[in-house]
């Protein structure tokens, strides 16, 4: 008989033992590649909903933002223009000039020194001169 004659009987179950594991090896990663996906699509879906209520917030806090804003200025206009009318009706006009300009102490190094025409402002405003002097 001659050794290369007959295949071995063994060779056929451990192709087919060895296939089987390789098999289910496959399945197993199948599955586990399957859940990966699953999960990371359900990652995707929740982060797209948190994006999507984090600029719903974000767009409802700058429109309550924006109309609080306009209304502080309408409020601040409103006074203004009252002011201005009013500044308007005074005999003294060196009020409605003094009402202009900043009266503040408060100097900076980059500002020039301006203390004397405020004081003469104010003297003006105070004592203003009579039509007779002009």
């Amino acid at each position: 008989m001659d050794y290369f004659d007959s295949a071995p009987a063994s060779d056929s179950g451990l192709q087919n033992g060895n296939r089987m594991p390789d098999m289910e090896l496959q399945a197993k990663f199948n599955e586990a590649i399957r859940q990966r996906e699953e999960q990371e699509a359900s990652k995707l879906a929740e982060n797209k909903e948190r994006a999507k209520e984090a600029l719903e917030n974000f767009e409802a806090e700058r429109q309550t933002k924006l109309r609080e804003s306009m209304q502080n200025n309408r409020e601040a206009e409103q006074l203004l223009m009252e002011q201005l009318a009013s500044d308007i009706e005074s005999e003294n006009p060196w009020d409605r000039i003094v009402s202009l300009v900043d009266l503040q102490t408060g100097m900076s190094d980059e500002t020039l020194d301006v203390s004397r025409m405020r004081q003469v402002l104010i003297q003006l405003k105070n004592s203003p001169p009579s039509k007779a002097d002009e």
